[in-house]
């Protein structure tokens, strides 16, 4: 009893204790009069950063901070950037006065009209100002974002600096697990102060220093001062021809560190905000299909497999109905412990209908191609749970603790309808149909236990994570298969079966580092690292009997058990250089590793692999000033196979592209570096250049044959003339290069901001068919414009045309090559006039050049006009139109090792909607 009074009161008792504070007011030194919206920013000796920005009064406030050592940073447009140390350690109120010089120098770049400063950089992150970028009033984060340079906001994603954006913070604060499209698409954009963009490190690294690559490209958004207290938000709902509906609601209350947000929507239009983890319970199951087909000779399809593209609804088109809900909480308990944790719920409903019409090269293949039709309906609900908690036991010791929790139901009708044919003339065809259910959870936790010595430099820390994922599934598929060509009528075989899927995987991970400062310039670093997967999967196929009318015949072929574990440890020892404007880090792995497969069914089997490497990594970073700096990263890592490329067991989910493992695969070892440049002025431009390389070894690619002639794979399998066979294999000789550059600048008699950017990516991609290694390599280069105005929050349009210049080709044959050219152009308009009356239109053009398909360039035009009311032009009524010229359609062009595939699919009808809008400040 003793025990459980004194842990209570430990808990308890720091929360009736008075937090740390820091406030203050930032003033003009000679006419002492208030510097309204400075950026204010407070860092932690870990490394950690706050941000405010000053009131009407110029003044700003930090509440319930730890004790300790602080660096406080203020910057404004036109003044000399203020920094300095400040100890927190013994009084509980700290205020301070702080006085800004005019920076002579940057008063004469901040030029033109007054011109905003758009973008500054602060050491390793690039922050945008967000008055710099005009937009509509009720527009969204997404909407700021996309007139930034450097940052694409495209397809449902968002890159920065030619890297994909993995997390976004709010004021430095997780926000649903730092879920990227909720915070970007439910975010106003005039709560926003400014945008910082940089590379996160894992909680590890900002704690010891050494950079462990683990980092991931990180938006933070630093809100205005105003709305750090109250509430705001939006609700929004309509109703159309052809029932169309959608409603839509976010709701934030801001209390300095409390942080309520609460999210809602349902709709029959395709809008869609649960994002990939959503689904990562059912994806981890594997699948050998249609997620290798970009690779050999190409698994076309898969209904009512466990693979990606069955759950990534509105990647390929399809028609969707969504219903949504979502909480966010972020707190601090007492001045010790601070609390994240949000859920989210999504169901959806999507239908897609694709066709694929698939060419191969006449080098490979002369006279082949492939024609299929692919109906999908899915009913998929998920829920998902993340918890962070951050609890400062002493001054210097931390323990934070992240439990995740995700549960996942999916229904799925697939039919599929393929055909292979020769020079035009059909050879062999399938159809299948199939209904499956799935059922998945992933449960997992994160352990943090850091401590610092009271020498400078000396730290300890132990990081422990465990999780565990299970998926079931069952798919019940009917076949018939036909098979032209022959001397007497076509033959055809029709069977049914039942398909039992379970995967269960578990991993284990532990990290112990320690740090030692060896001189003001050097500081050492030693670790050592562990981590054990361990992944069962169990596919067992039973055929239909026509005697019982039950699916009780195992398929022992069809079947198999397999079990996999991958053992690594690694000591590691590192080195951090920092001096003036130079840092570098050089660390170097030793890892052992062990691979072991068990075959339990049919036939018991084992196999072993042991691996010793040599895993070094680099970083350098060197600011040639406040304006320009670079970047070099080197990191190495290996990789093992998946339990599904390991499973030697046969996919027949399209007989006419049949799959299975190989469990004599041996791990990846990937090499990648890339240099980074940027540059900013305060006058407004931006530029950045990115370049890049990875380089694989025993890279797994497919290994895929044609049969000539039929074939038995096993007493119940056939591979039939004409169909294929894909197995994965370890090549070297993979890969690939990428560079970015981007320049934006303001032009002032347009009042806009233009960004040009230009990307090039190479791939050189090893791949076996029909006995012969060969190499595909692919050529992308896309020029990118785009004029975002800077008028006014009552006038905003965005125009951008980019020429997506494609070349693939395959080492077989140098002049067989697929070149083609894919336009976008796209103009965005709103407009806000007289007695608040709003216009806006979205206009989107898609051509190609060099593709003969017979598919039409479109345009897709929406429409809509509305009239503001109520006080400060809260409430909004819509009309708004979709598809006004009747063109939508969803058509993509992709490529394979040897071959290329044009896919259309179905897409939204047009349709008018009217709808009502309030906004809540």
């Amino acid at each position: 009893m003793a025990k459980i009074i004194l842990i209570l009161v430990s808990w308890v008792l720091p929360l009736t204790l008075m937090a740390q504070s820091l406030s203050g007011t930032v003033t003009d030194k000679s006419t002492k009069e208030s510097l309204i919206s400075a950026t204010v920013q407070l860092i932690s000796s870990e490394g950690k950063s706050s941000y405010t920005s000053t009131d009407l009064n110029g003044f700003f406030q930090f509440k319930k901070l730890q004790p300790g050592t602080y660096t406080l940073q203020i910057t404004y447009v036109g003044y000399k950037a203020y920094k300095e140390k400040l100890d927190l350690s013994t009084k509980q109120q700290r205020q301070v006065k702080i006085e800004m010089s005019e920076d002579a120098r940057l008063l004469g770049e901040v030029s033109v009209q007054g011109r905003a400063t758009r973008a500054e950089q602060k050491g390793d992150s690039l922050m945008y100002n967000a008055e710099a970028f005009q937009v509509m009033m009720g527009s969204s984060a997404e909407d700021l974002l996309a007139k930034m340079p450097g940052i694409v906001v495209e397809g449902g994603t968002i890159q920065a600096q030619g890297e994909q954006v993995q997390k976004v913070l709010v004021d430095g604060k997780e926000f649903f697990d730092g879920d990227v499209n909720l915070a970007i698409k439910n975010l106003p954009s005039d709560v926003i102060a400014s945008i910082e963009i940089f590379d996160k490190k894992s909680e590890q690294a900002e704690f010891t220093g050494f950079d462990d690559g683990e980092e991931v490209k990180t938006i933070n958004i630093v809100t205005k001062s105003g709305f750090r207290q109250g509430t705001f938000g939006e609700v929004s709902g309509g109703y159309g021809t052809d029932d169309r509906y959608k409603v839509n609601g976010n709701i934030n209350f801001f209390n300095d560190d409390r942080r309520i947000s609460i999210l809602g929507m349902s709709n029959n239009v395709n809008q869609q905000n649960f994002s990939q983890e959503d689904l990562a319970g059912v994806m981890s199951a594997g699948n050998s299909g249609k997620g290798r087909g970009g690779r050999g000779g190409g698994k076309a399809g898969s209904p009512g497999g466990n693979n990606a593209s069955n759950f990534m609804v509105g990647s390929l088109g399809g028609v969707t109905s969504a219903n949504g809900l979502g909480l966010n909480y972020v707190d601090q308990w007492g001045k010790k412990l601070k609390v994240t944790g949000s859920y989210f719920f999504n169901q959806s409903d999507n239908l897609t209908q694709q066709q694929t019409d698939r060419e191969y090269f006449e080098s490979v293949l002369p006279g082949i191609t492939y024609n299929e039709y692919q109906e999908n309906s899915m009913k998929n609900w998920n829920h998902r749970f993340n918890m962070k908690l951050d609890y400062q036991m002493t001054e210097r010791t931390s323990l934070q603790f992240r439990p995740t929790l995700s549960f996942q139901n999916n229904d799925t009708y697939g039919l599929l309808q393929g055909q292979n044919l020769v020079n035009g003339i059909t050879d062999n065809e399938t159809e299948t149909s199939s209904f499956g259910k799935n059922n998945a959870y992933n449960v997992g936790a994160d352990l943090m236990l850091r401590h610092r010595f009271l020498k400078e430099g000396r730290t300890l820390s132990l990081m422990l994570s465990g999780k565990m994922s299970n998926t079931d599934g069952d798919t019940y598929t009917d076949y018939q298969n036909t098979l032209y060509g022959l001397e007497i009528s076509p033959a055809t075989e029709s069977y049914s079966q039942w398909k039992q899927t379970l995967n269960q995987q578990y991993s284990l991970r532990s990290n112990l580092n320690c740090t030692e400062k060896l001189t003001d310039n050097l500081q050492l670093q030693l670790g050592y690292k562990m981590s054990y997967t361990d992944s069962e999967n169990d596919k067992k196929t039973y055929n239909h009997s026509a005697v019982t009318d039950l699916y009780d015949q195992l398929d022992e072929s069809l079947s198999n058990e397999y079990q996999s574990g991958y053992l690594t440890q690694a000591g590691n020892v590192g080195l951090r250089y920092r001096a003036g404007k130079l840092s570098a880090m050089l660390g170097v792995d030793a890892q052992w590793a062990n691979l072991k497969g068990d075959l339990v069914y049919p036939q018991p089997d084992e196999l072993s692999h042991k691996y010793f490497s040599l895993l070094p990594s680099f970083t350098l970073r060197y600011s040639v000033d406040r304006n320009n700096s670079f970047q070099l990263r080197y990191r190495s890592k290996s990789s093992s196979p998946s339990v599904t490329n390991l499973q030697n067991v046969i996919d027949n989910s399209n007989p006419l592209f049949l799959s299975t493992g190989n469990p004599n695969l041996d791990q990846q070892v990937s090499h990648t570096a890339n240099l980074r440049y940027l540059r900013t002025t305060k006058s407004g431009q931006t530029f950045i250049a990115m370049v890049g390389a990875t380089i694989q070894q025993d890279y797994v690619a497919d290994s895929t044959f044609v049969a000539r002639e039929d074939i038995a794979l096993s007493p119940t399998v056939t591979l039939n003339k004409g169909s294929q066979f894909t197995r994965p294999v370890n090549l070297d000789g993979y890969y690939s290069l990428q560079s970015m550059l981007t320049y934006g600048f303001p032009v002032d008699f347009i009042r806009s901001n233009i960004n040009l950017s230009l990307s090039a990516n190479y791939a050189n991609v090893p791949t076996i068919f029909d006995g012969i290694e060969s190499r595909t390599r692919e050529l992308n280069l896309i020029p990118k414009i785009i004029i975002g105005s800077n008028i006014s929050k009552n006038l905003d349009f965005t125009a951008s045309y980019s020429a997506g210049i494609n070349k693939m080709f395959s080492s077989l044959d140098n002049t067989a090559g697929s070149d083609y050219v894919t336009h976008t152009a796209a103009a965005k308009l709103g407009w806000t006039f007289f007695w608040g009356l709003t216009f806006r239109s979205t206009f989107n053009y898609i051509g190609y050049t060099g593709l003969d398909t017979g598919t039409e360039d479109y345009f897709l035009w929406n429409l809509s006009l509305g009239k503001k009311f109520l006080k400060n032009n809260a409430a909004e009524i819509r009309i708004e139109a979709f598809d006004v010229l009747k063109q939508n359609q969803a058509f993509t062009h992709r490529t394979g090792s040897n071959y290329y595939d044009y896919v259309s699919s179905n897409v939204l009808q047009p349709y008018a909607m009217i709808s009502f809008v309030y906004t809540i400040r």
